[in-house]
């Protein structure tokens, strides 16, 4: 690919770090300048990249508490929240694709691609609308749950149970209101943003396959990936299922190894910078 192709691809990745921050802003409901969170999202864009198992995740919790002092379990509930709302979003997506390929998907278990992911979908959505329209109930049910633990003499459960009670009383503030539809309009755009950016430098790559079977495959690795299973670097557990789907589209293996890997190399270098942006940023305001 050209050097231009390249330092567009970078400045989209930043378009979506940037829109990254504006929807946990939205998840979190706090009052703090977009500004002011990017460095933060930005290195949590690099240790989520970089660290396995999705450890990443706690470089976020670590700087909103020492960074912006929201408490822990206020920023572990929105990272639950995102999660939820990402996963019913490309289940969509997933079953959508599926729909629109499916003579393509002819080497798929259809039960696996389009039964699971509606059932798991409708329970995403159930979840979702117990948060919503149970919330008086869910609450008497945390306190009652509270109260039988206070009188416990074992410190460490009691603190535990606390904690675990502590951010499903954070989740269930969420209400069916504006912010709430804002939260998941971001959430689209996130997701149109990122699948936007990738696409553009695959189909640079002169890869030949249809835009429609890339989303497809982009789908299938997110969701893949939303699992604990991360290498470090995240090395074969993004390519593995990327490949895997492209190869049976009909592209040869070398093509899609090739790719899977070469999108991969590309995303970790962008994140370089990025990382060290959100660390530079930091230093500068202490010093």
């Amino acid at each position: 690919m050209p050097p231009s192709t390249l330092l567009i691809g970078f400045v989209l990745y930043c378009i979506f770090i940037l829109a990254k921050t504006i929807r946990f802003r939205q998840l979190l409901a706090i009052d703090r300048s977009i500004l002011k969170l990017l460095p933060i999202f930005a290195l949590h864009t690099f240790w989520g990249n970089i660290l396995p198992f999705r450890s990443g995740d706690l470089s976020y919790i670590f700087l909103m508490k020492s960074r912006e002092q929201v408490m822990e379990t206020k920023s572990l509930a929105s990272l639950m929240l995102a999660s939820i709302i990402d996963l019913t979003l490309l289940i969509g997506l997933m079953i959508m694709t599926s729909l629109l390929l499916k003579s393509d998907l002819a080497g798929f278990s259809y039960f696996g691609l389009l039964v699971v992911p509606i059932l798991f979908g409708l329970g995403l959505l159930s979840v979702i609308g117990s948060a919503l329209f149970a919330r008086k109930a869910l609450t008497r049910l945390i306190e009652t749950v509270k109260n039988w633990f206070q009188g416990s003499n074992f410190r460490p459960i009691q603190w535990i149970v606390e904690k675990i009670l502590a951010v499903m009383q954070e989740l269930l503030s969420t209400g069916l209101d504006r912010h709430f539809l804002l939260t998941w309009v971001y959430s689209i755009v996130n997701v149109v943003i990122r699948f936007g950016f990738q696409i553009y430098l695959i189909v640079e790559m002169g890869v030949k396959v249809p835009v429609i079977n890339l989303i497809f495959a982009l789908v299938f690795t997110n969701i893949f990936n939303l699992l604990p299973i991360q290498s470090i670097g995240n090395f074969g557990t993004i390519e593995a299922p990327f490949s895997w789907a492209l190869i049976h589209f009909g592209t040869t293996k070398e093509v899609a190894f090739v790719t899977a890997f070469s999108l991969h190399i590309i995303i970790l270098i962008y994140c370089l910078p990025v990382g060290l942006y959100g660390l530079i940023s930091r230093r500068r305001t202490t010093s």
